[in-house]
């Protein structure tokens, strides 16, 4: 035999070795392709059925508006943005005609009104035939013209932008970019799942080892869905962190809504995901079992190999960086590891499971024992690994952290010239009753529209407050003890004509008799029984404020009826009492910078008088003076010594309505940039100094924090931004 013939096979096997590698490539290609294809196709049909069809949509959104926080935001939008701009002084009994509109919203009778509308609104964006839009839009063009024949009077009155915004709708020109998204869903969700289908085929034709091909086209299903439900929760979280409530509405709130409109809209499909991901492992066990031999205890030894300390350091290294990498996560979010976990190790045991039982019913024939898989095989899977969890730790960090940023230093007060300057050279925006915020629930009556975490967001930076014994019965209803207070009521209340103030000792079913339960401070205005917020859960608040933004001062004025040493507990209870500053009588005022230095970032004013016992806690007319009480209207506000003696450090002015019940109405001119400095001038003129606490009541209706900024020469600087901090 020459040597010619003896070559020949040989070189007839290379190119056969080479096809075999080819035809494997291109399976496990085309698999992968299959695979997204399979994802991609699965949610697009998701989303035809269950977004795009108008009666599902409509079902879901009736089950998300049965949720708490969405009736309570929706409640809430109604009222702020439908009823008090009829009724501007109606935010007093906010909580009230809240808690009716919510009721209204979750009723059986508004559901068939709710799914009207959200059905024109679905009809508007998704629907092809434009009934929806030409209803709006034609029986707003009768109306107009019916109105311009018969009542011209009235037409005249029709803002003239209406027709505009009627021959927008007739040309939803601005649902364009929704409808062209709906009818490629309508397409793709019946096309995609059949290309996945067929690159499924393909993959499994072309492969040299077809029963190897139906394993991986399987694995790769299984590994897709795990990846996707991982994904998809991590985008979950990250869209309800990332969502921000404003004005009245506060980020809980908002984040509570905006996670059970996405359970309502998404929870089915995660659902579907998992199940078919257990779905792809069970193939994958049973393809591997009654298409070739399986053994879950090889398995098993082959994974513990991969586990195993290597002799090489890059390996080592590689290893310990994984274990690290997955050790940090664990750490960062030990509940959604858990959960990762769990879908993992559920996967595998039904893989195994299944395998198991199939292999005992079915035993495949013995085939020739392939090779374990090499190290640079395990090199591999190790980095991929590694890159894997190193992309879940990054989402997972930008998920569950809000943006913050390290307080900005060499600022007082958010601006750099304020750290030289004593407490009494600086002007502080500030509320009166400041607990008491139509934003907060429970509140009947209320002197502020927004809570104390948004108004030190805006930018108050003095509070007063009202501390009182109360007790908390079964219903959540705190009720003032006015026996531990001695029996008397605050000066609001001192103030009533008879029939009033009987009217509210009714309210109080602690009047005339000892206390119910465990009695604790709370922060109240008149009578705890309108309106009450526990004094340790307040301060809690200001505690995690200062603690994200240390270079902050915050004053409180205390319109006390507590003993101090109760103060002092809830202070230490609430984590604050090492922020309180020791005023040294008879010296200056410290500076803002100085305060700061030493972590004293609270001073606190009793507007009763003190013991002296507690140098945390002066009497406030030893170191201030005020301005009159009493005044309504603009024209009644004077810069008369009220409490205090002329000459003392600090000047206090107040500035709201006092009225009881408060309203925004009168007190909105009070708030206005203009009138402020006027006043503050005014002060300055006949006291000799620019006001250094300036209270208000509903600040936000006008321009305080600009006034404020204006006395203090920092008008038009751009403060040091506020780092955001949880309320949790």
């Amino acid at each position: 035999m020459t040597a010619s013939a003896v070559r020949a096979p040989e070189s007839r096997s290379a190119p056969r070795r080479l096809l075999n590698r080819s035809r494997g490539v291109i399976s496990v290609t085309l698999i992968v392709l299959a695979s997204i294809a399979a994802l991609v196709g699965g949610v697009v049909l998701y989303a035809r059925e269950e977004i795009v069809s108008t009666p599902a949509f409509v079902d879901r959104a009736t089950d998300g508006l049965q949720q708490p926080f969405v009736q309570g935001v929706v409640g809430r939008e109604i009222t702020v943005q439908l009823l008090e701009p009829a009724l501007p002084d109606a935010v007093a009994a906010r909580p009230v005609i809240q808690s009716a509109v919510k009721l209204a919203i979750g009723s059986p009778q508004f559901q068939p009104f709710f799914r009207l509308g959200v059905t024109h609104g679905h009809r508007l964006l998704f629907g092809r035939g434009g009934n929806a839009v030409l209803d709006i839009a034609d029986a707003g063009s009768v109306i107009s013209s019916a109105l311009r024949t018969l009542a011209p009077k009235i037409a005249a009155q029709i803002p003239k932008a209406t027709d505009a915004i009627l021959l927008t709708l007739r040309r939803r020109g601005f649902a364009d970019t929704t409808l062209r998204v709906a009818d490629k869903i309508r397409v793709l969700g019946w096309i995609l799942p059949f290309v996945a289908l067929a690159l499924f085929a393909s993959a499994i034709a072309v492969a040299r080892d077809r029963r190897r091909a139906i394993t991986r086209s399987a694995v790769g299903l299984g590994v897709t869905a795990v990846v996707f439900a991982i994904a998809f929760e991590l985008l979950r979280r990250y869209a309800v962190a990332h969502v921000y409530g404003s004005g009245e509405l506060k980020n809980s709130d908002v984040r509570g809504a905006v996670d059970e409109l996405w359970g309502a809209f998404f929870d089915d499909l995660m659902t579907w995901v998992l199940v078919f991901a257990v779905g792809a492992w069970l193939l994958a066990a049973a393809s591997s079992s009654l298409l070739a031999p399986y053994s879950a205890s090889t398995l098993i030894r082959r994974s513990r190999s991969l586990m195993t300390s290597p002799k090489s350091g890059r390996l080592r290294g590689l290893q310990g960086a994984l274990a690290l990498a997955i050790g940090i996560f664990v750490i960062v979010k030990p509940t959604l590891s858990l959960g990762v976990a769990a879908v993992t190790c559920g996967c595998l045991l039904a893989y195994f499971g299944f395998g198991e039982l199939l292999t005992v019913t079915a035993p495949a024939e013995p085939r020739v024992r392939r090779r374990v898989p090499s190290r640079r095989l395990a090199i591999g899977f190790g980095g991929a690994g590694a890159a894997l969890i190193a992309g879940i730790i990054v989402a997972v960090v930008l998920t569950g952290v809000s943006p913050t940023q390290a307080a900005s230093s060499g600022t007082c007060n958010g601006y750099a010239q304020l750290c030289a300057r004593r407490l009494d050279e600086v002007a502080f925006a500030g509320t009166h009753n400041s607990m008491s915020a139509s934003d907060s629930p429970g509140w009947f009556i209320a002197n502020q529209d927004r809570d104390i975490t948004q108004q030190l967001q805006d930018g108050i930076r003095a509070f007063k407050i009202s501390t009182h014994y109360g007790t908390q019965d079964k219903t959540g209803m705190v009720n003032t003890d006015l026996v531990a207070e001695g029996g008397q009521l605050n000066r609001v209340a001192a103030k009533l004509i008879p029939s009033a103030r009987a009217a509210l000792q009714r309210v109080s079913s602690s009047l005339g008799r000892g206390a119910v339960g465990k009695r604790d401070i709370y922060l109240c205005h008149t009578l705890c029984e309108l309106g009450a917020v526990p004094m340790v859960s307040f301060f809690q608040t200001i505690r995690r404020f200062l603690e994200a933004n240390p270079n902050q001062v915050l004053v409180f004025f205390d319109e006390d009826a507590v003993h101090e040493q109760d103060i002092r507990s809830a202070f230490v209870r609430a984590g604050v009492f090492k922020y309180l500053a020791r005023l040294q009588p008879g010296q200056p005022l410290p500076t803002l910078g100085q305060l700061i230095h030493a972590h004293k970032n609270i001073v606190v004013f009793s507007q009763e008088r003190t013991s002296g016992h507690y140098p945390w806690n002066p009497y406030a007319f030893n170191w201030m003076e005020d301005t009159p009480l009493g005044a309504v209207k603009p024209g009644q506000f004077t810069c008369k010594l009220n409490r205090g003696q002329a000459g003392n450090t600090i000047l206090l002015m107040n500035n709201w309505a006092d009225i009881f019940p408060p309203r925004p109405s009168p007190n909105v001119p009070l708030v206005q940039r203009g009138f402020l400095l006027a006043r503050a001038q005014q002060c300055a003129e006949q006291r000799g100094r620019v006001p250094n606490l300036i209270l208000t009541d509903y600040y936000n209706r006008g321009d305080v924090i600009g006034a404020v900024n204006t006395l203090n020469e920092v008008q038009g600087q751009r403060p040091a931004k506020i780092v955001p901090f949880t309320t949790d």
